[in-house]
């Protein structure tokens, strides 16, 4: 209960709300409340006609929480007073004019009206409820005579007391066991169930016998048991064309036994001819695989997503490394793929930064390309360096390798993301190899070493 502008207490359903501050939306759920009072059912009254006194001049109900009018005395339901001093404010009995501040709560007369004496509205149904209207409300959410919707929304309503029944045997969507199948289903739509349900029985097709059939198993009785279904001879494939009845499929056999070993014989001598033509395609397929593998080879050594750096006058580069006179060596610039990312390769033979004196510091860098905006950015491809070693004996060689999986954040966008100068700064592998493992093994071999790099190329996309 709230309090209103003119100190007249509203409640629920008060048309007096409607009046009140508040979005349209509230206004309109409120007047629809206060309507639904007129249509509520009314209790029996033990006195007979309800008396003047407590019935609503406005509404013709009974007196709910009442207002009296101080002026003249007479009393109307706080729902209906705001629609009264809209429409004309007079009171609706003696049409004398209503002072706002002359408005009351008959509290008094609010008790007396609750306490009167009623029979239930569907006692002339058989209900024999009686008590006060105080308690009428809280009797209706019970009484077996109310009417109520079905729980499960098939629309119908129905007496409270037939509740059960409805919902065992009515109710089109009440749950039920498929006599078939077992599974749970509506029960309106037993009908579609069956048309799909694999363990509904229905007849052979071929009314082979009386029996019926679970859907399921219909098939398999069709292609191996039905004696009246219509089969054809093993020896179709053969050029047999017999076609009849699973009972009579022994006899056609016996009888056409030396018929059928002929056209056998046929058929063999046909598909060894088949063969043979299917061999020499197959040789003239191999001998076509071939020539594409030999092309494929041919474009990846040229277009692959890996490069070899071969870097001559090894011992004079490194002494210019040592003395600082030239610490850094750049490669050729390659491309991963025809169309891929252009990348350089940068070697300091005497190390750089920390590993300066201690190990060969070994880099690689995202130049600007021409197929730039077809590619993947950031640059993500794990990258493989590796030193070859240069023995003589294959299965001797010991390679050296170092592999770096870009780290894609913020931080490393001067490294990764597509170049926007020339070229991005260099990432790599400052501790590549030990300065005194060059010596070792065939690394250096007639003053030459050789570097290669591999790209991991399985997420590159396909232009």
């Amino acid at each position: 209960m709230t309090e209103s502008p003119i100190n007249i207490s509203v409640y629920e359903g008060s048309l007096l709300s409607v009046r009140s501050t508040g979005s349209s939306k509230d206004r309109l759920h409120r007047m629809v409340g206060a309507a639904r009072r007129k249509a509520e059912l009314q209790p029996q009254w033990k006195i007979g006609e309800l008396p003047l006194k407590y019935r609503c001049s406005s509404c013709s109900n009974y007196l709910r929480f009442p207002i009296q009018f101080e002026n003249c005395g007479h009393h109307v339901c706080s729902s209906c007073l705001p629609d009264i001093i809209r429409v004309a404010s007079r009171c609706p009995t003696c049409q004398q004019p209503i002072a706002k501040d002359k408005i009351t709560n008959a509290n008094d007369l609010e008790k007396e009206v609750q306490n009167l004496e009623v029979y239930c509205g569907y006692k002339i149904k058989g209900c024999d409820w009686f008590g006060i209207l105080h308690d009428f409300s809280v009797h209706l959410e019970t009484c077996r005579f109310m009417l109520t919707n079905c729980l499960n929304g098939c629309g119908v309503k129905f007496e409270r007391r037939f509740l059960s029944k409805h919902q065992t045997e009515d109710c089109v969507k009440r749950m039920i066991d498929c006599e078939f199948c077992h599974t749970k289903i509506i029960f309106e739509d037993e009908i579609s169930h069956f048309s799909a349900c694999s363990e509904f029985r229905i007849p052979c097709p071929n009314q082979c016998s009386t029996k019926n059939f679970p859907r399921s198993q219909l098939k398999n009785h069709l292609d191996t048991e039905c004696l009246k279904q219509e089969i054809s001879c093993p020896f179709n494939d053969c050029g047999c064309e017999y076609r009849g009845y699973r009972a009579a499929f022994v006899q056609h056999m016996k009888e056409s036994s030396d018929s059928h070993l002929s056209l056998a014989g046929k058929t063999i001598s046909i598909q060894k001819q088949l063969i043979k033509l299917y061999e020499e395609r197959s040789n003239e397929q191999k001998i076509y695989i071939d020539l594409l593998s030999r092309k494929v080879n041919a474009l990846e050594k040229t277009y692959g997503a890996q490069y070899i750096w071969r870097i001559d006058n090894y011992h004079e580069k490194f002494q210019e490394a040592h003395t600082n006179k030239k610490p850094t060596l750049y490669s050729p610039t390659f491309l991963t793929s025809r169309h891929g990312y252009f990348l350089g390769l940068s070697i300091c033979l005497f190390g750089d930064g920390k590993a300066k004196g201690k190990y060969v510091s070994l880099f690689i860098c995202i130049h600007r390309g021409d197929y730039d905006a077809l590619l993947s950015w950031p640059f993500s491809h794990r990258v493989t360096f590796t030193l070859l070693d240069q023995n003589e004996d294959v299965n001797n060689r010991r390679h050296l390798s170092c592999s770096v999986k870009p780290n894609v954040c913020k931080e490393n966008n001067p490294f990764l993301d597509r170049p926007i100068a020339e070229r991005n700064a260099s990432f790599g592998c400052p501790r590549f190899a030990e300065l005194d493992a060059m010596t070792k093994c065939n690394y250096v071999k007639d003053d030459a070493i050789f570097i290669k790099v591999e790209l991991d190329s399985e997420e590159m996309i396909n232009i």
